[in-house]
């Protein structure tokens, strides 16, 4: 008998992006909080055993060095900071190293190995070498916590015991540092080392507060070890080259521009040009080199640049732009000049059609590249508000004899790639919301148990005894027995030392149940079975349903099958070559009588999503669209699978239903899956009014010309070329009111189940905000953008290889409006209370940046 199922919603495991810069959704990714500063960002550590002591460091891209104080520093802050310092004597696994044991940066000083760090705002520090189980983490009362003490700890990480601190190390708010450029002694390069990550890279994506607090902290953003969490974008991720092997993360600067009346994007409210700022690209980029900083509050260009941006600022507002406090009104501060930064793009990576690109923003102007990206710093960020004297100071300098730092403030708004592994960095507009992200505790989990779908028990075949009505001896029976195959749908396979599914299966063998054969979908058992066989003589006899359990009892009502809720199945890889992904849904039918659902068989489906579409075909893009519908009341409580899958449905139809949808093949709501749901607030409004729900939808599209024999060089000439028009051709459907309209009309045919809430029954309206394609890195890897070469994927075969689909993401939010802006900004020490960029007295290579 099959139940109603009102079942809990199953927070998705975060759908990091798999492209360009592949990265394989295989739990090997960590997602942590950052909290706000003086000024910096912070993040949550723990260090030693038995009992960890959490420190709190500053995210610093800008040295290479993990430090902060331990007892018996001398006159270290300690009562500033966030945490006492850090007890050696009270971690059973601390070890301090020897002259023999220095790691690279340590010298022999006092029988031991000693380091410091210096900085050019006059901040220093002076350490011990010491090694430790290391982690960052989240409170320690948090479950989470717990799981990534045993999946992403170090167990003999090297740290700088601090036990002397000048400047402004004494006052911050956390207790010390960690360095993470593109350095062999940095915490992310270690995880990778130790294989605790697949891919050498993190993002950091910073939001700003005007105030911080002391024991808890206040959160201010998140950064992901190992990948690229796409769920909080709100445009594409474009790409850049890093111009160093090693050290600090570099850019070129090959533009900049303001843009009149203030607005957070490329483009102004108004369509108003980028006016071009003249420099010499040379000297701006000189020395050494731009950096992207994220431990330097402030942002800091040539000296050579401020003439020209000062007369263009005042001839736009009338003010002449000086490094001192402003008295203005928030209104007046949105409506200052936004700053638009061009970069020298990654051209391989970046779709043509990618609005943050030159040539795609309305302006014409011939600086760097069109194909270079440009990057926006609104008003919002680069003026600093103190809360104390209600008054703005601009944190944007021009100060730099050669070279620059893109701080904290040109990071914020951004979700910022920095990929050591691959030589990029890329930039995403984000609110940077890490609330907003639900975590997956089960799928987190490294050794969980298979699951399956409840009540989810369906005939695969039918009972072998249909065939045999008929005696040894050639006479006709009554009852024939033989067997039948019942499958049993997955709901998620077994991790790391978790139960398998027929382990689990086996666990009901008192019930009967076995399952002991599985695929990647399903588990089967074969029943003993029995049939009555009617008519009375082989001539006529004619056979009944086989199973009295799944039989059809009298009062089936067909009008109301929608009652029991029939669910597909996982996407799995399929035998048939001419499907190679399909789902399995049990079919059953409501029977009026006892008020039960009775299975009935099962049907399949070709589909092109989750972990099958990343196993058996090549991906060549991905779309994602921003959709707000006002007044919709989804999120994480109140979701089901039935409730997913409708809207699936209603997604496939909106785009065209199953049927063609151009040359390269259609799309149906097999191809279409549902990564997240969250509610979307307004982060303009102090108090984050709820205006709608978040969604974010994945939707594969399949190459119906996909050949596994074929060569990727083949593949990525000539196959990519006409999807790429298909992809073309879904971004236009979807931005057409029409899909708005038919989406908006399908929702609202959404019936709740009885005693369950309408979450669509008050909606107001659908609107496609903004949408993009992305070009996949298995093919842009070759340096044409799609045009091939090469072998494709150079490392990521191993887990799990490419796809045939091209995965479109959809952000789907349900609300009247979708713009970000951060008004009150916190008030800071000298140079915004950070830091500028560091002196390594052992590095003779970090010292000439002034």
């Amino acid at each position: 008998m099959l139940s109603r199922h009102e079942r809990e919603f199953e927070a998705r495991r975060r759908r990091l992006q798999s492209s360009p810069i592949d990265s394989t959704a295989d739990g090997t990714e960590q997602i942590t909080p950052l909290f706000q500063g003086i000024g910096t960002h912070y993040a949550d550590v723990w260090v030693g055993t038995p009992v960890a002591q959490r420190q709190t460091l500053i995210v610093d891209t800008g040295s290479h060095y993990t430090a902060f104080p331990c007892v018996g520093c001398k006159d270290c802050g300690e009562s500033y900071h966030t945490n006492n310092y850090f007890d050696p004597t009270k971690s059973t696994s601390f070890k301090q190293l020897g002259c023999t044991e220095c790691d690279p940066g340590g010298h022999c000083s006092n029988s031991r190995c000693e380091f410091s760090q210096s900085y050019t705002e006059g901040s220093s520090w002076h350490a011990y070498q010491g090694k430790d189980k290391f982690w960052v983490g989240r409170d320690m009362d948090d479950e989470t916590n717990a799981d990534f003490a045993n999946r992403f700890a170090l167990d003999d990480f090297m740290f700088g015991c601090q036990y002397a601190e000048t400047g402004l190390f004494r006052t911050q708010l956390a207790n010390g540092i960690m360095g993470m450029s593109a350095q062999e002694a940095t915490f992310v390069n270690k995880l990778y080392q130790s294989n605790q990550i697949t891919h050498n890279r993190f993002t950091m994506c910073f939001q700003r507060h005007d105030y911080y607090e002391k024991e808890h902290g206040v959160g201010s953003g998140a950064m992901v070890f190992g990948g690229v969490d796409t769920r909080w974008h709100t445009s594409q991720m474009l790409f850049v080259q890093n111009e160093k092997k090693s050290g600090w993360f570099t850019v070129h600067v090959t533009g900049f521009y303001l843009r009149k009346g203030g607005g957070e994007g490329i483009v102004g409210e108004q369509n108003q040009k980028l006016e071009p700022i003249s420099f010499s690209e040379n000297s701006m980029n000189s020395g050494k080199g731009v950096i992207v900083d994220s431990g330097t509050t402030d942002t800091y260009l040539s000296s050579r640049l401020g003439a020209a941006f000062k007369a263009t600022f005042k001839e736009m507002t009338g003010r002449t732009y000086t490094n001192t406090h402003w008295s203005l009104s928030e209104e007046a501060m949105l409506q200052l000049p936004t700053v638009v930064v061009q970069l020298r793009s990654k051209q391989s990576l970046n779709p043509n059609d990618a609005e943050g690109l030159v040539k795609n923003s309305g302006n014409g102007y011939e600086m760097g590249s069109q194909d270079d990206i440009l990057v926006a710093m609104p008003p919002s960020h680069y003026m600093e508000y103190n809360a104390n004297t209600k008054e703005y100071t601009p944190r944007l300098y021009f100060t730099e004899s050669s070279g620059g730092v893109l701080g904290a403030n040109f990071m914020q708004g951004h979700d910022v790639l920095f990929d050591w592994q691959e030589n990029v960095l890329g930039f995403a507009r984000s609110d940077c919301d890490y609330s907003s992200i639900p975590i997956d505790k089960v799928d987190e989990n490294p050794n969980s148990d298979c699951e399956f779908l409840p009540d989810g028990d369906y005939v695969k075949e039918k009972c072998s005894a249909l065939t045999v009505c008929e005696n040894v001896d050639g006479s006709f029976k009554d009852i024939s027995t033989g067997t039948e195959l019942w499958g049993r749908v997955k709901r998620k396979d077994a991790s790391g030392t978790g139960k398998t599914c027929p382990d689990v299966a086996a666990e009901e063998a008192a019930t009967g149940v076995v399952f002991d054969n599985c695929n990647d979908s399903e588990c089967f058992e074969a029943r003993p079975c029995s049939c009555a066989c009617q008519g009375g003589s082989l001539d006529n006899a004619t056979l009944s349903y086989c199973n009295d359990k799944a039989a059809p009892a009298p009062d089936i009502d067909d009008t109301l099958g929608d009652l029991c809720e029939d669910l597909w199945g996982t996407c799995h890889v399929s035998e048939d070559e001419d499907v190679p992904c399909q789902q399995v849904k049990i079919e059953s039918v409501y029977n009026a009588k006892d008020k039960n659902c009775y299975q009935v068989g099962s049907s399949t489906r070709s589909c092109n999503k989750g972990s099958c579409a990343s196993v058996t075909s090549i991906v060549p893009y991905r779309m994602q669209v921003i959709i707000t519908i006002s007044k919709a009341t989804w999120k994480v409580s109140n979701s089901n699978d039935f409730l997913e899958q409708f809207f699936e449905n209603a997604m496939a139809i909106a785009l065209g239903g199953a049927g063609a949808i151009g040359d390269w093949g259609g799309t149906s709501a097999g191809d279409i899956q549902i990564v997240m749901v969250d509610e979307w607030k307004n982060v303009d409004n102090a108090d984050g009014e709820v205006l709608g729900t978040k969604v974010i939808v994945e939707v594969g599209i399949p190459n119906t010309e996909y050949n596994p024999e074929e060569s990727w060089e083949s593949v990525c000439s000539v196959q990519v070329s006409k999807v790429a028009e298909g992809a073309e051709e879904i971004k236009t459907k979807a931005k057409d009111l029409a899909f708005s309209n038919e989406l908006f009309t399908q929702l609202k045919k959404f019936t709740a189940p009885s005693g369950s809430e309408n979450i669509f029954e008050n909606i107001e309206g659908v609107k496609v905000v903004e949408s993009w394609t992305q070009l996949m890195d298995h093919c842009a890897s070759g340096g044409n953008g799609g045009g091939g070469g090469g072998t494709f994927p150079p490392d990521d075969t191993k887990n799990g290889g490419g796809s045939a689909t091209i995965v479109f993401s959809f952000f789907i939010t349900f609300s009247a409006v979708g713009l970000f802006f951060w008004h009150k900004k916190k008030s800071s020490g000298p140079k915004g209370g950070g830091y500028k960029v560091q002196v390594n007295e052992d590095d003779e290579d970090n010292i000439e940046m002034a």
